[in-house]
């Protein structure tokens, strides 16, 4: 791995969350992961034993798309690595933001989201659908 200086001036963030990182410099491997199970309902409850990480969103595997080798990249390393100022609003659910040179980088994230509507509103919300039925 080029290995070479990373000099930042100045670096603002509102907000950084959830596993998420602020690298500077170099680094052989980011590995970065994140699961979440979110729920919405229109009516404000909490269950403290709700959700579970069982569904197939989060088992199942991920299909990665073919690396080609016939791509071609021209580069300047320019060494060091200077930059003046970044500001960042927010990061979040594992994202990195990275000032330098890494190796390897693997990065997922899992969300299952569940929309929970009151049944009196959902009901009513029903009836003004057209509903399709499957072909066969």
């Amino acid at each position: 791995m080029f290995k070479r200086y990373s000099i930042v001036n100045k670096l603002d963030g509102i907000t950084l969350s959830f596993s998420s990182l602020y690298q500077i410099g170099d680094s052989q491997n980011i590995n970065a992961l994140s699961f979440a199970y979110a729920v919405q309902r229109e009516k404000e409850f909490y269950l403290t034993s709700e959700g579970s990480f069982d569904s197939s969103v989060f088992q199942g595997p991920i299909t990665k798309p073919p690396v080609d080798p016939t791509v071609r990249v021209s580069r300047l390393n320019l060494c060091p690595i200077k930059v003046d100022q970044v500001f960042i609003k927010a990061t979040a659910f594992s994202s990195i933001i990275h000032i330098g040179n890494t190796s390897n980088v693997a990065m997922e994230s899992r969300v299952k989201h569940i929309r929970q509507l009151e049944s009196k509103k959902h009901e009513e919300d029903l009836q003004n659908f057209e509903t399709i039925d499957q072909p066969d």
